[in-house]
């Protein structure tokens, strides 16, 4: 017999936003909490709404909402570690940062973040260390970097509209 497959919505749910810096550009994810404490969903919010990389962003974020709402004897937090297991580590085309703050892409910063989370409802403190080796900020006088679309023909997220045309920074392609 068939039954509901996934925990329906209520009204409202309480929960933390947390921010990283990833290869694609800044990332937001939210997670809701349920009133028993478990993680109930997961927001990814990237870039400018209608590019690529934001809707790649909301398909992940969807997916983990859908996987901890899923009716299951397994609790949600723990299925939450499993996909923190399978996000991190995820490389991409290019990284961002160092050592423990390196982020390898947007998946693997999506599981550091759910890896924090976790980290913190375990009782432990999660600190961000920004260091670059010599005790100053890197990012202090880090250029600021114009990220775009991801480009079909190079794959560097550098395709950006300009003059009515999608153009990419990185190889040349153009869409015009």
């Amino acid at each position: 017999m068939w039954h509901d497959t996934k925990k329906p919505r209520p009204k409202a749910l309480t929960g933390k936003t947390y921010n990283i810096e990833t290869p694609v550009g800044k990332a937001f994810i939210t997670i809701n909490e349920n009133g028993g404490d478990q993680p109930f969903e997961a927001f990814v919010n990237t870039a400018k709404a209608g590019s690529e990389i934001a809707a790649v962003s909301e398909a992940i974020g969807r997916l983990i909402s859908y996987i901890l709402r899923l009716a299951s004897p397994v609790a949600p937090v723990d299925r939450m570690r499993e996909i923190v297991r399978q996000l991190i580590g995820i490389g991409g085309g290019r990284s961002l940062g160092f050592g423990i703050n390196r982020v390898r892409s947007l998946p693997d910063g999506i599981g550091q973040v759910l890896d924090n989370y976790l980290h913190e409802k375990d009782g432990h403190v999660v600190e961000e260390v920004k260091s670059n080796g010599n005790g100053h900020d890197p990012q202090q006088h880090a250029p600021v970097m114009k990220i775009g679309d991801i480009c079909p023909e190079c794959g560097e997220a550098a395709v950006v509209n300009e003059e009515g045309c999608r153009k990419c920074y990185a190889c040349g392609f153009s869409e015009c």
